[in-house]
């Protein structure tokens, strides 16, 4: 349950940081007519925030990593916990890949979530 949310958060973290840029944009345009200083102390803040949005993206995805790696050491799915019908085949992109047959989600040998490889692409379109 730990893994799925932090799995969640780590999927919609850059949506939410876009939207608190956004308004701080928009409060910075209107402090522009009323409190100029108040606009530069703004965008200063936002410069100085892409520092710690940063850490918290590396720290979030190395704990989703950790825990990846300790459910799929004793074969089981961290995202369902379906602990049969994992398979591990050879990747062309990673050094292998998991799959889970439950709930079909493909992870790197290092416990990266990774998107599945479409066959479709490989064969060629006739």
């Amino acid at each position: 349950m730990i893994y799925r949310l932090l799995a969640k958060f780590n999927d919609d973290f850059g949506l939410f940081v876009f939207f608190l840029y956004l308004a701080a944009f928009v409060l910075a345009f209107l402090m522009v007519f009323i409190f100029p200083p108040g606009a530069l102390a703004l965008m200063l803040l936002g410069l100085v925030g892409f520092v710690g949005v940063w850490l918290i993206v590396v720290v979030m995805r190395s704990f989703e990593r950790i825990l990846a790696l300790k459910a799929l050491g004793k074969d089981r799915c961290p995202c369902c916990s379906h602990d049969q019908g994992m398979v591990v085949t050879p990747s062309s992109e990673w050094d292998s890949v998991v799959h889970c047959g439950g709930c079909g989600q493909h992870f790197e040998s290092g416990g990266r979530r990774v998107p599945p490889e479409d066959e479709d692409l490989e064969e060629g379109s006739d």
